[in-house]
């Protein structure tokens, strides 16, 4: 793939990143879905903000528009670029938003196996292979939006819904409050937790 390694510490300036690099090796678990429809599973071994590697027994043709579902790094789709022994790559045409989302991604898989370090964050994340939901705010607005992750313990979605800091917000059965707001949306905490185990890729709101 070309690869330029991450190096521990290291940061992506995004306005200034090329489309194919830099590029992190991973090991992670994913399903892929082909033109025809069938699902098949596969790892990701490499990725970047423009092209993803992918180790599979399917062999899609060059060119073939291909989806891939990963739950610590998300939703991507993308065409057959190259293909090797045992696998092949997709490049990927990610927004701006996307790109710095997924190049923060990488950089926290880079710098973890870099050092060692155990995942800090309290709950694992993981990204359902149904994004999409409704946001209930306070005053009984509704509004779409867009998980781009959920754990036991709260949920970060980008949205359009206007919310402040302390909202009360509901999204299917669960309640939460925000908790902190970016550009394009915000992060929630859960009124209740979770069960560890509860929550898999395949979790609806």
């Amino acid at each position: 793939m070309g690869s330029m390694e991450l190096q521990a510490g290291f940061h992506i300036d995004i306005a200034r990143t090329p489309l194919h690099g830099p590029t992190v090796r991973v090991d992670l678990d994913a399903c892929l879905r082909l033109p025809d429809g069938s699902e098949h599973s596969c790892r990701i071994v490499e990725a970047s903000t423009g092209e993803m590697a992918l180790s599979a027994l399917a062999e899609p043709c060059y060119g073939d528009k291909i989806f891939i579902h990963s739950a610590e790094l998300g939703r991507f789709e993308g065409r057959v670029e190259r293909q090797s022994d045992g696998g092949f790559a997709i490049g990927l045409d990610l927004i701006v938003t996307r790109r710095r989302k997924l190049a923060a991604q990488l950089i926290w898989f880079a710098n973890r196996d870099a050092f060692g370090l155990p995942d800090a964050r309290r709950h694992k994340r993981i990204v359902p292979r149904m994004p999409w939901t409704t946001i209930c705010l306070q005053g009984g607005k509704e509004n779409a939006a867009w998980i781009n992750d959920v754990s036991c313990s709260g949920i970060s979605v980008e949205t359009s819904a206007q919310a402040s800091i302390g909202d009360r917000v509901s999204l299917g059965v669960k309640t939460a409050v925000v908790g902190r707001i970016f550009d394009g949306g915000f992060v929630a905490e859960f009124d209740q937790y979770f069960e560890e185990g509860q929550i898999s890729d395949r979790l609806r709101f």
